[in-house]
């Protein structure tokens, strides 16, 4: 019960502490005003996405530096309000409209100019077009007005966030969310350049992007056609580990540890032969049963340690948890393993008390 509530909370944890960004014209065409302009005036012709991840010099921990930029075409001379959502920001650096930078300003339900924005359930919720609602919170969006040209524009954001990660995980792997819905709430909404810097220390460990269209060591270039067809995408980052290292968690320690136990094992069950054969050994029975049933956890703790010292630099992981695992675990271990080495134990001496007789 105790590991359901550790592994949901974790999962909340996770989820919360992803990355999501992306804009549209917040009002339906049934709540246009005099002073707002129908989303059908301007179209999205492309998108780029530039994403650097840098790391803190406090912590070592990474961030992602976020370069937007759409190319907007409009139909005529527009004042144009958008909202910008970004999951667990830490700063929007600027906003710049045609090369010029403007401000953008919190969200507040309270006021009045934000009339596509709700609360029902005590959650906020933002409407996009028509009768639909996107839950949201209200520190993770921020509202500017763009004024438009007639023809092609450029409209340019740039923003730092933290990146979420399982503190679990002997390679520390960052997550990097980005929505997509809002999206499909404009009159059109062209290809998306998506452009990863991962540099020379990063590789990416899962993308649900399909094939990119260039990868090298320190670039991957994706094309995203189908963006109403896709709410989301989510890509998985992390610093490259030792080639050991990728070799120890590829095989699992788990399975190493099993390996190790089982050859503990077979050696036990040999020397448990001898005492009978050659009449040494007197004790094998009773050393093994003390040994062998702590060394699967012993070894699994090994091969965690010894491959989290080649990624992190630290003989030790998940200290706390391996205590637990002994503590909870152990008894069982024995009381299983004593009984079953018992009983073979009594075999293998019958077998040789018939041979003798005969």
């Amino acid at each position: 019960m105790n590991s359901n509530i550790i592994g949901l909370t974790i999962i909340l944890l996770l989820r919360v502490l992803t990355l999501s960004a992306n804009m549209a014209n917040p009002y339906s065409p049934h709540s246009i005003t005099a002073q707002l302009v129908p989303s059908s005036k301007a179209k999205v012709l492309r998108e780029r996405i530039d994403i650097q991840l840098v790391q803190d010099t406090l912590d070592y921990d990474y961030q992602s530096q976020f370069n937007i930029e759409y190319i907007i075409h409009a139909e005529e001379n527009m004042d144009f309000p958008l909202v910008f959502l970004a999951l667990n920001l830490d700063r929007l650096e600027r906003v710049n409209v045609n090369q010029k930078e403007i401000k953008s300003i919190p969200l507040d339900q309270r006021k009045s100019q934000f009339s596509f924005l709700r609360l029902n359930n005590g959650y906020y919720e933002i409407n996009y077009g028509q009768d639909e609602w996107e839950r949201i919170e209200l520190s993770d969006g921020f509202y500017f007005t763009a004024k438009l040209h007639k023809g092609e524009n450029s409209i340019k954001v740039q923003y730092r966030a933290f990146m979420g990660y399982d503190r679990r995980d002997i390679i520390r792997k960052y997550k990097i969310e980005y929505l997509l819905f809002p999206s499909k709430y404009w009159s059109s909404f062209g290809p998306i350049e998506l452009y990863l810097h991962t540099g020379s220390k990063i590789k990416i460990y899962t993308a649900d992007l399909g094939t990119p269209q260039q990868q090298t060591d320190r670039l991957t270039h994706w094309n995203i056609e189908s963006v109403r067809k896709k709410e989301s995408f989510t890509i998985e980052v992390g610093e490259k580990a030792p080639f050991l290292a990728n070799i120890i968690l590829w095989i699992h320690p788990e399975l190493l540890a099993l390996i190790g136990f089982i050859m503990l094992c077979c050696l036990h069950i040999r020397y448990i032969y001898k005492k009978y054969k050659i009449g040494g050994y007197r004790y094998a029975l009773l050393i093994g049963n003390l040994i062998v049933p702590a060394t699967f956890n012993i070894l699994c703790w090994f091969w965690t340690s010894v491959a989290n010292y080649l990624v992190n630099g630290i003989f030790d992981h998940n200290a706390r948890g391996f205590i637990l695992l002994f503590i909870v675990s152990m008894p069982l271990y024995y009381i299983v393993y004593d009984l079953v080495l018992f009983v073979i134990d009594r075999s293998i001496r019958i077998k040789f008390q018939k041979q003798q007789s005969n």
